[in-house]
């Protein structure tokens, strides 16, 4: 029951986190036009409210594992890891000409910091949790 508390604490975490991190990057400068800015602000959050899932099915997942916080260490690399291919297959799919690096580089700024805060987060919070736990077992058996 406690672990499910975690959970819960991890989610609310993340999402505070990551709402913070998406207030702190809206600060910088944007291109797009009127129609452009809303949809990408729209995408950008429901990008973080799918990475909160998605992160927290990977740390389950890495829970019900035997050695726990490698594998913890392990999702939140692979987690850190997933904008890059988002980017990957922009690429691929617009191509490398024509490409304002500028802007690019400012828009994946806008959505890299707060995904990779929500990851850092919750591992955190999970990384604390486990270590409390494992911590006064280790005592009693030194």
């Amino acid at each position: 029951m406690r672990l499910a508390g975690v959970f819960i604490l991890a989610i609310v975490a993340s999402a505070v986190a990551g709402l913070l991190a998406y207030a702190a990057v809206s600060v910088l400068p944007d291109w797009d036009d009127a129609t452009g800015r809303g949809l990408g602000e729209a995408f950008r959050a429901v990008l973080i409210v799918g990475y909160v899932i998605l992160s927290m099915l990977m740390y389950g997942l890495a829970l019900r594992r035997s050695d726990r916080q490698r594998h913890l260490k392990r999702a939140l690399y692979i987690l850190f890891l997933v904008p890059f291919l988002i980017v990957a297959l922009g690429l691929v799919d617009n191509g490398v000409r024509g490409i304002n690096w500028l802007r690019e580089i400012v828009g994946m700024v806008q959505m890299f910091v707060p995904l990779w805060i929500v990851a850092l987060v919750q591992w955190l919070v999970l990384h604390i949790y486990l270590s409390r736990q494992s911590s006064p077992t280790e005592a009693v058996s030194a």
